[in-house]
């Protein structure tokens, strides 16, 4: 029996039911976070990195659906936020493990930030998109700089 095509094809009809009906539409983003939190805990299991990161992307993806869909967050940015908070988290995690984390952190929260600047920005009249590469520039800086004395110490 072709479960991948059966699955496939309830998953189309599914999305399609949510372009109409808004509690289609929150359930879809409910699977997609379930399928998003079974990645992350198959990727926890197997130390798979790959079912780690698509994990995080397809939950936090889902999750800034799911609670805008219900009505307890609203404008841009949240998806991005919740991305960057993933692989944060999952860097914390890696690190608990033994394995590299740093650059992760840094990605992570670079999203994170990139992310809380579109929510800010839709919460306040304040167009902060115009600072969010100089921001990161000077983060970039940064890094370098403490990666440098580092090797120096």
């Amino acid at each position: 029996m072709p479960l991948l095509g059966i699955f496939l094809i309830a998953l189309g009809i599914f999305l399609a039911a949510g372009e109409f009906f808004r509690e289609a539409q929150i359930g879809a983003s409910a699977l997609f976070l379930v399928i998003g939190a079974l990645l992350i805990f198959t990727g926890l299991r197997n130390r798979s990195d790959l079912a780690l990161y698509v994990g995080v992307f397809i939950a936090a993806l889902a999750l800034s659906d799911l609670l805008s869909g219900v009505g307890l967050i609203h404008g841009h940015g949240w998806g991005t936020l919740f991305l960057g908070a993933g692989v944060v988290g999952l860097a914390l995690i890696r690190s608990r493990t033994g394995r590299s984390w740093g650059r992760a952190v840094v990605i992570g929260a670079l999203i994170a930030l990139w992310g809380g600047s579109q929510v800010a920005t839709s919460y306040l009249s304040v167009d902060l998109d115009r600072l969010v590469v100089p921001v990161l520039i000077v983060l970039l800086g940064l890094n370098i700089v403490r990666q440098r004395l580092s090797n120096r110490a």
